[in-house]
């Protein structure tokens, strides 16, 4: 007697499972098709969904972008020892080859005080005149380039390694380029704060677009959801098709704004490989990943779920009220 109460039992339960999963598939294909009853309509709505996704993805790109310019080490700012006049080539060799092997220095290149003049003279134009002085007032330099990455304390690493090479004897003075990392840092803080407020100023409005849409479309539907109510239908069988259709609307959104946003790549990458070139940098645009992606469509299907979700809630709480 007990197998058969228990086979029962089962029975019901998976009776209970297979009715729920028929609704819930016929659910997702109804709210699939209805998307079509109105094309017009579900495109602009796409559309609108899909422009409010693209700009903080793009925003979020651009600043990805930027952030590379600190992590690349070759963009990591170097530091000039400028050396006493009385020190000789010989010895500034022999000093760049003994901080090279230092743990924080990556490499150390050596200026000579003639190449400097020269250089020098090619810049400014004067060449013919410096070449008229009796002495060259130029000393050697050391550019020093930090084994450091661009983190938040990289200016306390440099700061530190500039007071450790002035100790050495044949240092003169020492200059540090960390000013346009401080710029740079400050640039990428403020672009930080930008796409914070934009990206909650979008995802909101994705939220009334959908709740918006979903709430005209219960609208439509008014009569065939009471009567739906008066047969006994529980809130949750009146609430799926709507919020399967939300979920359609964030996705093919969220779709169509990874398209935008390759597009203004593929449109924007000739222009900055030149720019790239002519400062005979290595920088190249870097696209969506596959963790960007999915999260991309993660949140706008999210956005859908809810934003129908708090529509078809306000729907059912109202008609309660009148009931």
């Amino acid at each position: 007697m007990t197998n058969v109460t228990k086979t029962n039992q089962r029975a019901r339960q998976y009776s209970f499972f297979d009715a729920w999963w028929q609704h819930v598939r016929a659910a997702m294909a109804f709210s699939l098709k209805r998307l079509w009853f109105n094309p017009l309509s579900t495109w602009i709505t796409l559309a609108a969904i899909a422009i409010a996704l693209s700009l903080p993805a793009g925003l979020h790109l651009f600043l990805k972008n930027l952030q590379t310019l600190t992590d690349d080490k070759r963009q990591v700012p170097t530091v000039s020892l400028f050396l006493k006049q009385s020190v000789t080539a010989q010895q500034a060799e022999d000093r760049a080859a003994l901080l090279s092997e230092l743990n924080d220095i990556d490499k150390v290149v050596f200026v000579s005080k003639e190449d400097a003049l020269k250089k020098f003279g090619e810049i400014t134009g004067f060449g013919e005149t410096l070449e008229t002085l009796d002495d060259n007032p130029l000393p050697h330099v050391l550019v020093v380039t930090p084994n450091l990455t661009m983190t938040g304390e990289m200016d306390a690493q440099i700061r530190k390694l500039v007071r450790q090479l002035k100790n050495y004897p044949e240092v003169d003075s020492v200059q540090a380029d960390i000013e346009w990392v401080q710029r740079l840092h400050a640039i990428i803080l403020i672009a930080q704060r930008i796409l914070y407020v934009v990206s909650a100023l979008l995802l909101l409005t994705v939220l009334l677009v959908v709740g918006n849409t979903i709430r005209l479309d219960i609208e439509n539907r008014k009569e065939e959801i009471d009567v739906t109510r008066f047969i006994g239908a529980t809130r949750a069988y009146i609430r799926r098709p709507f919020i399967f259709g939300g979920l359609w609307y964030g996705l093919f959104g969220g779709i169509i704004s990874l398209v935008i946003v390759h597009f203004a790549l593929l449109f924007l990458l000739p222009p900055i490989n030149r720019l790239s070139t002519l400062y005979g940098s290595h920088f190249t645009l870097s696209g969506l990943d596959f963790k960007m992606t999915f999260l991309i469509l993660l949140i706008s299907s999210l956005l859908g779920i809810v934003g129908a979700w708090l529509a078809v809630g306000q729907h059912l709480r109202k008609t309660e009220v009148v009931l």
